[in-house]
C-alpha cells in the first residue's frame, strides 16, 4: 500500500511577500551594481564583461528563489518563470528610469535570461542537496565579489574583425563612384527594410558630406537628426576604392545605441572602412563594403554575432541606397543615349 502523499505547501500571504522581497532585494543590488559601474573609471570593461553579462543574472535570480522559496517546496514553474519576470522588470526600468537604449537592452536579454535560468535551476537543485545554512548564506554574499575578482586576472582577447557586405550593380564604376563619395540628401524611404532600422529603430542615414574629392579629405555621415560621425579618406582611387578611418569627435552615435560603450574605447574599436569596385564581364560593377573594428572583452564572439546583425543591416541598407541611385542613373543615361540615337537618325 502505497504511503500517503504529504498535502501540498499553502502559500499564503507569508510566502508571497517573501517572494516580493526576494525580487526587492534582487533589484536594489542591480541598482547599486549600475551605479557603482557608471561612477567607476572602468566602466565599458565591466559592462562588457562576463561577470556582468553572465554571473549577475544567475546571481540576481537565484538570490530571488532562495529568499522566495526558504523551503524548497515551490514548483519547477515558480523557478522557471522568476528569469523572466526579473528581466521584464529590469528591461522596463532600464527604459523608463534609466533612460538604456533599446539597441544594448536587446543585445543584453538573451544573455540575462539565459543566465538567469541557468542561476535559478542550479538554486532549486541546491535545494536538495544537505549544506550548512550559514556557510551557504555566507558563500553567496562572498560569491560576487570573488567572481569579479576572478574575471579581472583573466586577460581579454584581442580579435579584430572585419566585416563584408556586397551589392552586384547594373551600372559602370564610374557612375557608381559619385553616391559611394557623398549622398548630400537621402529620403526616408531610400534603401532597403532592415531588423536594426526598422524594428530597433536607429536612425537611417539621411546625408553623407565631403569636404574635397581627394585623400585627406573629411566625410561626415548623417544618420536621422541627430547622429553624426566622420570617416577621413585614406584611400583615394576613383572608379575603384575608396578607403577611410572612422572618428567619432561627439557621442552621439553612443548615447544612441550603448552609451557604455564606445564605438572608439579601450574595448572596442571600430576602426577603418572602404569600398572596392570590380568590373564585371557583363558590364554590371561588383560593389564590395568593409568594416574593420578591433574588439577586446570576454565575449568577442557573442559581440561578433550582434555586429554582424546590426553593422551588416547598416551596411546592407547603404549598399542599397548606391545600388538604386547608380541604376537609376544608368537608366537615364541610356534613356537619353537612346533618344538621341533616334533624334539624329535619318
Amino acid at each position: 500500500m502505497d504511503s500517503p502523499r504529504p498535502p501540498p505547501v499553502k502559500h499564503d500571504r507569508y510566502s508571497r511577500g517573501r517572494v516580493m522581497a526576494g525580487f526587492t532585494l534582487a533589484l536594489a543590488f542591480a541598482f547599486c551594481v549600475f551605479v557603482l559601474i557608471n561612477a567607476s573609471s572602468a566602466t565599458s570593461a565591466v559592462f562588457g564583461s562576463l561577470w556582468f553579462l553572465a554571473f549577475l543574472p544567475a546571481y540576481l535570480c537565484a538570490l530571488i528563489c532562495y529568499v522566495g522559496d526558504p523551503d524548497g517546496t515551490r514548483p519547477a514553474s515558480f523557478y522557471a518563470g522568476v528569469p523572466i519576470i526579473f528581466g521584464m522588470i529590469v528591461v522596463v526600468g532600464s527604459i523608463m528610469i534609466l533612460h538604456e537604449g533599446v539597441i544594448c537592452l536587446i543585445m543584453l536579454a538573451p544573455f540575462w535570461l539565459l543566465f538567469g535560468w541557468l542561476g535559478a535551476l542550479m538554486m532549486r537543485r541546491r535545494r536538495n542537496q544537505p549544506v550548512d545554512p550559514n556557510t551557504f548564506r555566507s558563500t553567496l554574499i562572498l560569491l560576487p565579489l570573488f567572481s569579479a575578482g576572478l574575471e579581472s586576472q583573466v586577460p581579454a582577447t584581442h580579435d579584430a574583425v572585419t566585416l563584408t557586405r556586397e551589392v552586384v550593380i547594373k551600372a559602370q564604376p564610374e557612375e557608381i563612384w559619385p553616391y559611394a563619395v557623398a549622398n548630400p540628401h537621402i529620403a526616408p524611404s531610400e534603401g532597403r527594410w532592415t531588423f536594426t532600422q526598422n524594428v530597433l529603430g536607429l536612425p537611417r542615414p539621411r546625408a553623407t558630406t565631403i569636404t574635397a574629392m581627394r585623400k585627406g579629405a573629411v566625410r561626415t555621415a548623417w544618420w536621422g537628426d541627430k547622429i553624426n560621425f566622420e570617416e577621413r579618406i585614406t584611400q583615394w582611387q576613383p572608379g575603384r576604392r575608396l578607403g577611410w578611418s572612422f572618428a567619432f569627435p561627439n557621442t552621439t552615435l553612443q548615447d544612441y545605441t550603448d552609451k557604455h560603450i564606445s564605438p572608439d574605447g579601450e574595448f572596442l574599436k571600430i576602426d577603418t572602412g572602404d569600398y572596392t569596385l570590380t568590373p564585371l564581364a557583363d558590364g554590371s560593377t561588383r560593389l564590395t563594403l568593409r568594416t574593420n573594428y578591433i574588439a577586446k572583452t570576454h565575449v568577442n564572439a557573442y559581440a561578433a554575432f550582434w555586429g554582424e546583425i546590426l553593422l551588416g543591416d547598416i551596411q546592407n541598407n547603404i549598399l542599397t541606397i548606391i545600388k538604386q541611385r547608380a541604376e537609376a542613373r544608368h537608366r537615364s543615361a541610356n534613356a537619353l543615349r537612346s533618344l538621341s540615337d533616334q533624334s539624329g537618325s535619318p
